[in-house]
């Protein structure tokens, strides 16, 4: 009776956590996230139930324990990888060229939250690194209404920065075409460094590595506390991804 209450438990919990992030948009992935895991428990609940009645239900139920421990074990893992991540490296103060890793942009035009937050850091750090150039990137999604470098071009310049450090990479739709393109702009034996949102930042530095630039890292705050449980739940998913596909080694 135990083990059927601990799956329903579990189930009506992460059911709970999905619904109440669900209507915001910067949190939505973490509720599909916990709204998957919600299906899932129960579905464990219900072949425990029914074990009794076909062997088939208590092979599934097998199979679902081994499946739910592998992910725990992986998703324990993941976040250590991402909070270990989460600092500045040293040797990103010696960079030639920043990579800033594009984000939402608003109907209006406007970068959001997190967007903001790595423009600002870019700004810092343009600003104690007078010799040090940005490059922008970041295409243009279909529900943005110009390409994402372009928005936080405008950013910067707005807020003081020389538009003549800022260099622009407005072709690509994700980190890896933002790292391949960006390459175009950085010359033999110049030191490069990425600035994005922290929890970003473990992902960044492998696919900067693999495309042949330094893989030192800048972390720009996350801006909302309450969308940690999202961004770390849609990072872990992309970062076993990469794990998967044997990009990330």
């Amino acid at each position: 009776m135990k083990k059927y209450c601990f799956w329903s438990v579990l189930a009506v919990i992460c059911a709970i956590i999905g619904v109440v992030q669900l209507p915001w948009d910067p949190s939505r992935f973490g509720g599909v996230f916990f709204l998957a895991l919600a299906v899932g428990c129960a579905g464990e609940w219900l072949m425990l139930r029914n074990q009794q009645k076909h062997k088939a239900f208590h092979a599934l139920s097998i199979l679902g324990k081994v499946l739910f421990s592998l992910f725990l074990v992986s998703f324990i893992a993941i976040q250590g990888i991402i909070i270990g991540g989460m600092q500045s490296d040293s040797q990103a103060s010696d960079a030639d060229f920043v990579l800033v890793l594009g984000a939402r942009v608003y109907g209006n035009g406007r970068p959001s939250a997190a967007l903001s937050a790595r423009l600002d850091t870019a700004l810092d750090y343009l600003a104690a690194h007078p010799n040090a150039k940005a490059i922008l990137c970041g295409g243009q999604g279909s529900n943005e209404p110009v390409p994402e470098a372009e928005a936080m071009f405008d950013y910067m310049v707005e807020n003081g920065a020389d538009r003549d450090r800022l260099l622009k990479e407005s072709a690509s739709n994700n980190t890896i075409q933002n790292i391949t393109n960006a390459r175009e702009f950085v010359g033999t034996g110049d030191r490069t460094a990425v600035i994005t949102s922290d929890f970003h930042l473990a992902r960044a530095r492998v696919l900067m590595r693999r495309g042949g630039l330094d893989p030192y890292g800048i972390p720009a705050p996350t801006p909302y506390p309450a969308q940690r449980i999202s961004v770390h739940c849609r990072e872990y998913c992309s970062i076993l991804g990469l794990m998967l596909t044997g990009r990330w080694w």
